[in-house]
């Protein structure tokens, strides 16, 4: 592969990059007006949309994988060019450092904002209904006592993963090429997926424990372990996929109708399905839908960016430097402001736009106030000199 073209694919692989990271700003904030599915969320608002509650479960199947997927492209790269030593350097900067001196603070955010929630709210209902009944009732259990990774999750895992990636870098195998360059054979790479979704259920949750889990190794390891093998690739492999496009996105939205009428839904105040001999009778077709869900729609982001993002942009590389910083902090203030428009009585999209400007612009101007030319911003990607 030619210099110029490594380098535009790097362009837009960090912007994808950033994309999964800001979708999850997207989510969180979404949540509190999807139906029927806002019954997972704190903020249960009375003012919802069914719009919003597929677009939450369509972003959900892809972002993750496809943000492991990115970080193992990532690491092959820097520890092919720097070595392992300046790759665990690098790692424990980046997201070691970065998780503990944000955890504290994220955690005493977190637990103020829970706080006024339960106070401003008159009637609560879903998870948050569930935990004001259990503070009334003095029977909080431990397990929500216990400290979790909260929204920070992913960096956990993921530096489990660099550190594994590190460790067995000698490998022999690692070295070998084992994504299949025929697009007929990546049809059946999803079956790959399935024990990890039985471990985790569907809709796929965040795995919060500090306590380490096997179903997320099983599940994103191997998109993890994807991307370390398409780096160096990317030419035999994407643009082999290129014309079948139009083709994944076809058969993506059709299973993905038949994923979203297979999801159960859950009672507001009980978070039990509606109809639980339903939902085990249609539970192997949603996790069938959910493993190829999880490997076509990452592909055909990696294939929309590289046809549509080749070039470097300097919004675009500004929102990817941001975007670490901004899903940092922004979950306290979606919260926040999820809470105090429960009174409220607008359309749901209106309030989801509301808070989504309401976040990004705290998030932004304190990015580049305090963060981007500062030590903060050091940490966090690497010294930006000023324009």
């Amino acid at each position: 592969m030619v210099a110029g073209v490594a380098s535009q694919r790097i362009h837009y692989l960090d912007n994808l990059r950033a994309m999964a990271m800001l979708l999850g700003v997207y989510l969180h904030a979404a949540f509190a007006y999807a139906a029927p599915s806002q019954s997972f969320w704190l903020a249960t608002d009375p003012d919802s949309s069914v719009a919003i509650d597929a677009s939450i479960w369509f972003i959900h199947l892809f972002r993750m994988s496809l943000f492991f997927l990115l970080s193992g492209y990532f690491a092959k790269l820097v520890i092919d060019r720097k070595g392992n030593r300046a790759f665990l350097v690098g790692r424990i900067v980046r997201i070691a450092v970065p998780f503990a001196l944000f955890y504290p603070l994220l955690f005493g955010a977190m637990a103020a904002v829970i706080v006024f929630s339960i106070s401003y709210v008159e009637d609560p209902k879903g998870l948050m209904g569930l935990i004001t009944a259990a503070a009334q009732d003095g029977a909080i259990s431990n397990a929500a006592r216990t400290p979790t990774t909260m929204h920070l999750w992913f960096l956990y895992y993921l530096f489990m993963f660099n550190a594994l990636s590190a460790a067995l870098y000698g490998v022999p195998w690692l070295r070998m090429n084992l994504l299949p360059a025929s697009p007929v054979h990546w049809l059946f790479l999803p079956l790959l997926l399935i024990p990890g979704l039985l471990g985790s259920g569907i809709p796929i949750p965040a795995p919060e424990s500090f306590l380490p889990t096997w179903w997320p190794f099983a599940f994103y390891g191997p998109f993890y372990c994807a991307g370390w093998q398409l780096q160096g690739r990317e030419r035999i492999l994407l643009d082999r996929l290129m014309p079948y496009l139009w083709h994944f996105i076809a058969l993506s939205s059709l299973l993905f109708v038949v994923y979203y009428w297979s999801m159960p839904v859950l009672e507001l105040n009980s978070l039990e399905p509606v109809d639980g001999s339903a939902a085990r009778r249609v539970y192997p077709v949603a996790t069938l839908c959910s493993a190829y869900l999880s490997v076509l729609l990452p592909v055909s982001a990696l294939l929309l960016g590289m046809k549509c993002m080749p070039k470097r942009s300097a919004l675009l590389a500004f929102l990817a430097d941001a975007s670490y910083w901004t899903y940092l902090i922004h979950l306290p203030i979606v919260i926040f402001l999820q809470t105090l428009f429960l009174r409220m009585q607008l359309a749901a999209e209106l309030k989801l736009l509301v808070v989504l400007v309401g976040t990004f612009a705290p998030c932004l101007v304190t990015y580049m106030v305090f963060v981007r030319y500062t030590p903060v911003g050091w940490l966090l990607h690497g010294k930006r000199s000023f324009p």
